[in-house]
């Protein structure tokens, strides 16, 4: 589904539009084991006067997947969930990643974020010659 047939209104009508509100937008995974998989549950209210329509959730890397979401408008002062799968990966590495989420709300797009530490396997040293 693309966001081409969104219509934003003008500054008049912008009071009427909808309103992303979310329970937090940053999310802290803290250690995460290689090769895991977690799922980051990002909890969102419409708090605008319009249904709000999610019609992208954009992934900044391929360790993050975005569950399928309920594509129907999401009437005023209701709440759904983004739910996105991270998998670690097999690299001890820190990272911080995110997801744009485009809306028809204003603004219309919103960026999630998280971070981990993935702890990979221990490395043996070489010996010294």
């Amino acid at each position: 589904m693309d966001s081409s047939f969104i219509h934003l209104p003008g500054a008049d009508g912008a009071f009427e539009a909808p309103k992303m509100e979310w329970t937090e937008t940053e999310l802290d995974l803290g250690l995460v084991a290689a090769g895991e998989t977690r799922s980051l549950t990002y909890e969102l209210t419409n708090a605008g006067q319009s249904p709000l329509i999610i019609t992208q959730v954009l992934p900044s890397c391929g360790c993050a997947v975005a569950e399928p979401w309920d594509p129907s408008p999401l009437p005023s002062g209701q709440s759904t969930s983004i739910v996105l799968r991270f998998e670690a990966g097999e690299s001890t590495r820190t990272l911080t990643e995110s997801a744009t989420v485009v809306t028809n709300a204003i603004p219309a797009s919103v960026e999630l974020t998280f971070t981990a530490q993935v702890l990979g396997p221990d490395r043996i040293p070489e010996p010294e010659s």
